[in-house]
C-alpha cells in the first residue's frame, strides 16, 4: 500500500499535515467518511487520497454531484433504473453498482433528497440496499461524502435529517479554509508558478514585493482553486519574468475591488501626465472614464439607451447629452 504525502497542491501548513495524519489512520478503515470545507478546498483531492491509500485502490473511484443532479432523477443515478423498451426491459445501472470494490464519491450530501433516506442509510451504514421491507442485499462499496455546508446546523433548523447526519458523520474530516492557514500562501504560489512554466513553457517566473503582499492580505473565498487560477493567468499575461500586483489583478480583476483596479490602472498614466505643466488632471481622468463606461454600457444593451441609462443610473436625456458631447457612435 502506497504511503500517504501531502501532495503540494494542498500546502504544508500545520493543520494540513494534521489533515494527513488523520487519513493515515482512517484509510484503511473501511467506513464512510465526511469530507467537510469551502469550495476550492480540493475535496476530491482528499477523497481520491483516502481511495488510493486504502484496501480498494485497485477498484473504482466513482464520483456524483448531488447538486448537479436534478432531485427527481438522484434514485435512479444512484441505484439504477429499468425501463420498458420494445423487446423487454432495459436495464440502467447506478453509481453504486459502479462503484463495486472501490469507492463511491457523493459531493454536496447536503443536497440529498429526503426522500431516498430509507436506501441510503442501509448503504451508508451496513452496505446494504433494501429491496423492499424484508429484503436487502449487499453492495461493496465504500461511501465518501463531502460538503461545503454546516451540517449540524442543518440538522438544528430541521432542514437535514439527524440520522442520515450521524450515519455520514463517523470520520469527519474538516479542511479549513486558505485564510486559516496563510502560511500555505506562497509555498503555494511558488508551487503553481513552477507547475505553470512548465506547462506553458513561459520560463521561470517570480512575484514582486507588491505582488506578494497583496496575496498574503487577499482573504481568498475560492481559496486553493482561486489562488491557482490566478497565478496560472498570470504567468501566462504578465511581460517579463517579474509577476507584478496589476498582473494578478489583470488575471483576475474579479477578486479586486473597482479601486485597486482603478488604481493599477492608472498610475502609468499618471506618471507621464505628471510630467506636464499643465494637464487638466481631474477633469481628463474623470471624463475619460465616463466615456468609456458609457461606451462599453452601450455596447453590452446594443445601443438600446434607455437600457443603458437603467444600467447607469442616470436620465435618458442626460445619457443622450453625453453620447453627443464624447462624439460616440452607436
Amino acid at each position: 500500500m502506497s504511503i500517504i504525502n501531502p501532495p503540494q497542491i494542498m500546502g504544508k501548513s500545520p493543520r494540513i499535515l494534521k489533515i494527513f495524519e488523520k487519513i493515515r489512520k482512517i484509510a484503511s478503515k473501511d467506513t464512510p467518511v465526511l469530507i467537510s470545507g469551502e469550495n476550492g478546498t480540493y475535496k476530491e483531492l482528499i477523497a481520491r487520497i483516502i481511495h488510493d491509500n486504502s484496501p480498494r485502490q485497485g477498484g473504482p473511484f466513482i464520483a456524483i454531484n448531488l447538486a448537479s443532479v436534478p432531485r427527481e432523477l438522484t434514485e435512479a443515478e444512484l441505484f439504477g433504473s429499468e425501463t420498458k423498451a420494445a423487446e423487454g426491459r432495459d436495464q440502467r445501472f447506478g453509481k453504486i453498482a459502479e462503484a463495486a470494490g472501490g469507492t463511491l464519491f457523493i459531493e454536496e450530501i447536503s443536497t440529498m433528497d429526503i426522500n431516498i433516506k430509507d436506501k441510503m442509510l442501509p448503504l451508508i451504514r451496513d452496505k446494504g440496499i433494501r429491496l423492499n421491507d424484508h429484503d436487502m442485499i449487499q453492495s461493496d462499496v465504500r461511501i465518501i461524502g463531502t460538503t461545503c455546508r454546516n451540517l449540524s446546523e442543518l440538522v438544528k433548523k430541521g432542514q437535514y435529517l439527524n440520522d442520515l447526519f450521524q450515519a455520514f458523520h463517523g470520520l469527519h474530516i474538516r479542511i479549513p479554509s486558505l485564510r486559516e492557514r496563510k502560511e500555505d500562501i506562497l509555498p503555494l504560489v511558488q508551487y503553481f508558478l513552477n507547475e505553470s512554466a512548465r506547462k506553458f513553457e513561459t520560463g521561470l517566473k517570480e512575484l514582486s514585493k507588491d505582488a506578494k503582499d497583496y496575496l498574503t492580505k487577499y482573504d481568498w473565498p475560492g481559496n486553493v482553486r482561486e489562488l491557482e487560477s490566478m497565478i496560472k493567468r498570470a504567468t501566462i499575461l504578465s511581460q517579463g519574468s517579474l509577476i507584478e500586483k496589476k498582473d494578478l489583478l489583470m488575471a483576475d480583476i474579479g477578486s479586486c475591488s473597482i479601486k485597486e483596479f482603478l488604481e493599477e490602472k492608472l498610475k502609468r498614466y499618471l506618471k507621464e501626465m505628471m510630467k506636464l505643466e499643465t494637464c487638466n488632471l481631474y477633469e481628463t481622468v474623470l471624463s475619460e472614464v465616463e466615456r468609456s463606461l458609457i461606451a462599453i454600457v452601450l455596447q453590452e444593451t446594443k445601443g438600446n439607451q434607455l437600457k443603458a441609462a437603467k444600467t447607469l443610473g442616470i436620465n435618458r436625456n442626460t445619457l443622450r447629452s453625453k453620447i453627443k458631447g464624447y462624439k460616440l457612435r452607436i
